[in-house]
């Protein structure tokens, strides 16, 4: 009877065992818990994560490894320089510059224990700062006189300083990050030739809005690469030139400009880790203006022609 009643009792415990192991088996791979009990909460893991002790919590890593929910980023650009005015004269060189700004996400989790979002707000803020020398090929016109002088000057100083602020829309599409915004942009370029006897400081003003898109191939941490493009619609603009540098009996003149238009696009390649991102960014921008309003002087009538400016190079930038 005994031993008939421990059979009993070792079939029972084998087959519990065996039972338990089998529902481990089959038990969902993609899913673990973070705590203990039965209110433990479950979510979706690594598949090649390492799976913690029997009785541990795992440990919940964050959804968007590759985003960050406030971002810094620093780097630099150096590009080539044309601006012309058709017909007239032209400028051309090389510039080099910084670049920063900081980045907002707010449905990126602070946490592995929030809920993650499938897209949200986008915020950005950003400034470049720019200078280099540009070569000057065109005419001096004579204001008293009205007759246009052949010129070339060399080694003009420019400098030139863009602010803008971008809010936006982000929205995944399974791996890939997708981004529409909108905003307000500032840009002055300072043109100074007045170490010339026929030259002078040129002040150039715009206010614009922004409109774009942007794609990231992936969020995850890794290579990826992504591009961008933009349309600028110019909002007014002021062209201030010194003309007292000419003749101190000249005043300086401010011509208003009311339209014209921007375009930019750039491609980029970047590695995020889960510290930094790094990313290597060709890049054009370019603007198109019409004649500005025509302003009268005494010594005669001044207006800022039509002109375009063409900007290309590479930008390399390290976000935190």
């Amino acid at each position: 009877m005994c031993e008939k009643l421990m059979r009993w009792v070792s079939l029972v415990l084998v087959s519990g065992l065996a039972g338990g192991a089998s529902a481990d088996a089959i038990a969902p791979q993609s899913f673990y818990s973070d705590a203990t009990g039965s209110n433990a909460t479950s979510y979706a893991a690594d598949p090649n994560a390492v799976q913690p002790p029997d009785g541990q919590p795992a440990a919940r890593t964050m959804p968007y490894p590759g985003l960050r929910r406030n971002a810094f980023d620093l780097g630099t650009e150096v590009y080539y320089f044309h601006y012309e005015e058709p017909g007239l004269m032209e400028e051309e060189g090389v510039f080099y510059g910084v670049r920063a700004g900081c980045t907002g996400r707010g449905w990126v989790p602070d946490s592995p224990q929030a809920s993650p979002a499938d897209g949200g707000t986008m915020f950005r803020a950003e400034g470049r700062f720019a200078f280099g020398q540009v070569d000057y090929d065109g005419g001096i016109i004579d204001l008293d006189t009205g007759a246009v002088t052949p010129c070339n000057m060399d080694d003009i100083d420019d400098w030139v300083f863009e602010g803008r602020l971008l809010l936006g829309a982000d929205w995944l599409y399974g791996s890939a990050l997708n981004t529409v915004y909108a905003g307000i942009g500032y840009r002055y370029l300072n043109d100074d030739s007045s170490f010339d006897p026929a030259g002078y400081e040129r002040e150039s003003n715009y206010l614009y809005v922004p409109i774009g898109y942007e794609f990231d191939s992936s969020h995850m941490t890794g290579w990826s690469f992504g591009f961008g493009a933009e349309f600028d619609v110019f909002i007014v603009g002021n062209q201030r030139s010194h003309l007292s540098d000419v003749d101190p009996a000249y005043s300086d003149v401010d011509n208003r400009q009311n339209s014209g238009y921007g375009c930019r696009a750039s491609i980029r390649l970047q590695h995020k880790t889960e510290a930094v991102i790094f990313s290597v960014e060709p890049f054009i921008r370019y603007w198109n203006i019409d004649d500005s309003e025509v302003e009268y002087e005494t010594f005669g009538t001044l207006i800022e022609p039509a002109n375009e400016t063409t900007e290309y190079g590479i930008s390399v930038l390290l976000m935190f």
